[in-house]
């Protein structure tokens, strides 16, 4: 044990690990990122999952059970950095990590109950072979981990890289989004709850275009949830 310890004390003295929400280094019982970052979370409060401005955007969708984030996304955030560290840096560990803080901080809410699927949104495949990996998919992995929900990544599929969409307003993103996923097949889809996963919702269209890909099979449900919601649009998150 004291061996072990030993170890991990001098590797942490050779190879310095940082938080990925503060930058500051890492205590040798942490883990990706540090205890105050997780203590300053910048948690979503509303719990009204079917009731809030998110879900009324989608209305007239009626398949949308639920509409739900952990946190609120703003530039310079702790959120905002462990986004920009999944995807930019990427830190395929750490999307498992906010999976299953997710769930940690929601599973009492109710949010979960009944899901069948997890879906995460996909990337283009350009995208993901310049990335390496999907964030959505790491994050779904965590989540799955703790819930034991299966992850469903031959569903849908996004046809073509979207143009940036940073200097867009909220008409021009609205159609850049429409018909970008196609629905690969809906056979067992019938009357199942799929909860679509993404990191960030910003306008919501990204979303959008993945609910209208699916909702034309019956009795199909599905929930939108994410690492974080922006309330105002911040640059280069999809």
């Amino acid at each position: 044990m004291m061996n072990n310890l030993w170890w991990r004390s001098l590797m942490d003295l050779l190879f310095p690990r940082t938080c990925c929400g503060c930058g500051e280094r890492l205590g040798l019982d942490e883990q990706l990122v540090c205890s105050h970052c997780q203590m300053q979370l910048p948690l979503e409060t509303n719990h009204d999952w079917l009731f809030n401005r998110r879900r009324a955007s989608w209305s007239d969708h009626p398949c949308v059970a639920n509409v739900a984030a952990l946190t609120r996304y703003e530039r310079t955030n702790i959120s905002a950095q462990m986004v920009h560290n999944l995807k930019f840096f990427r830190r395929y560990e750490l999307g498992g990590w906010m999976g299953r803080t997710m769930v940690q901080r929601l599973c009492g809410t109710g949010l979960f109950e009944g899901v069948d699927y997890l879906l995460p949104i996909p990337l283009s495949a350009a995208r993901q072979r310049q990335r390496g990996f999907n964030q959505a998919e790491a994050i779904a992995r965590g989540i799955s981990e703790i819930l034991g929900i299966p992850v469903r990544t031959d569903l849908l599929r996004r046809e073509a890289s979207r143009e940036s969409q940073t200097h867009f307003n909220l008409s021009q993103r609205m159609g850049n989004a429409a018909h970008v996923f196609k629905l690969l097949r809906s056979e067992g889809l019938e009357g199942k709850h799929i909860m679509l996963i993404d990191d960030v919702i910003t306008t919501g269209t990204t979303m959008l275009g993945a609910i209208e890909a699916l909702e034309h099979i019956p009795g199909i449900r599905i929930s939108v949830f994410a690492w974080a919601w922006a309330h105002r649009i911040a640059p280069v998150i999809n």
